[in-house]
C-alpha cells in the first residue's frame, strides 16, 4: 500500500535546532512512497548560495530520503519563496514551481497549495505577495551581497511578525471562504490540503461537498500533518515517535 505525508510550515532555522530534531525523526521512522512539503520548509530562505548549517543538514536528510526511495515534492512557501531547482534537485527533489497542483489520492481529486492566496481578506500581504513573487524583484534581491539580503530579510522578517500577529488576530489571515470555493470549482476538485494559516483543521463546505485539511505549524514536540494511502486521507499528530489521528478541537 503506498503512504504519501503532506507537510508545511515547518519553519526550520538555526535557533530552534528542536524543530530540525522532529523533522529528522519524522524522516528516519516513517514510511512513506511520497512526501510533499507544502511552504515554508524554511523559516526564510534568501537564496541558494547562501546555505547554513541547518540547511545543510536538512539538504543530507532529505537526500537520505530520496535515497531510500521517496519521492521529495517541495512548494514555495510565503517565507522560503525564493528556494531554487539548485538546492531542491541537489538531494533529489522536485521543485513545484506552480503556486497549486493537482493530484488523485483515492479516486478524490485534490489540490495541493501552501494556502497564502487563498486568504485575500489580507490585501496587505497579498501585495507584499506580488512584490516578492515577481520576477525583477527577485533578480535585484538576488543581485545584492548575502549580508544585504541578510539584512533585508531580517528587517521584513521583524514587520511580518508585528504585523501577522495581528491579521491572525483579527481573522483576517484565514482563508476568505468565496476565494476557497472559486478555487475549487476552478480547479474542478472536491478536497483542498493546504497550510500557511497555522490553524490545523478538517473544515467541510458547501454542504459537505467540499473538504479541506489544514496542516499545522511545526512545534518543538508534535506537528499535525497529512497522510493518504490508496484507501484514505487524514490529519494525524507526529510527536517524534508516533502518528496518532488528529481530531479538530
Amino acid at each position: 500500500m503506498k503512504t504519501t505525508l503532506y507537510i508545511s510550515d515547518l519553519h526550520l532555522q538555526a535557533s530552534e535546532p528542536k524543530l530540525t530534531e522532529l523533522a529528522f525523526e519524522l524522516f528516519n521512522h516513517v514510511e512513506c512512497d511520497q512526501l510533499y512539503i507544502l511552504g515554508d520548509l524554511f523559516e526564510y530562505w534568501i537564496g541558494d548560495d547562501s546555505v547554513d548549517q541547518t540547511a545543510a543538514a536538512v539538504k543530507q536528510k532529505l537526500n537520505t530520503l530520496h535515497n531510500r526511495g521517496t519521492q521529495i515534492h517541495v512548494m514555495h512557501g510565503n517565507r522560503d519563496f525564493l528556494l531554487g531547482e539548485a538546492f531542491i534537485t541537489s538531494f533529489g527533489g522536485q521543485l513545484i514551481f506552480e503556486d497549486t497542483i493537482t493530484i488523485d489520492i483515492a479516486g478524490t481529486p485534490t489540490l495541493l497549495m501552501h494556502g497564502d492566496t487563498l486568504c485575500t481578506d489580507d490585501s496587505q500581504y497579498q501585495f507584499y505577495r506580488r512584490m516578492v513573487r515577481n520576477r525583477d524583484w527577485q533578480k535585484d534581491f538576488l543581485a545584492k551581497s548575502v549580508s544585504e539580503r541578510e539584512s533585508t530579510a531580517r528587517m521584513i522578517r521583524n514587520t511580518s511578525k508585528v504585523r501577522g500577529g495581528r491579521a491572525h488576530k483579527n481573522q483576517i489571515a484565514d482563508i476568505n471562504q468565496a476565494t476557497l470555493l472559486e478555487t475549487l470549482a476552478t480547479h474542478d476538485v472536491t478536497r483542498v490540503i493546504h497550510g500557511h494559516t497555522h490553524r490545523p483543521a478538517r473544515h467541510l463546505h458547501n454542504d459537505d461537498k467540499y473538504e479541506r485539511l489544514v496542516l499545522g505549524d511545526w512545534h518543538a514536540d508534535h506537528a499535525i500533518i497529512a497522510v493518504s494511502d490508496n484507501e484514505n486521507c487524514e490529519l494525524v499528530k507526529w510527536d517524534g515517535s508516533s502518528l496518532t489521528p488528529y481530531k479538530t478541537p
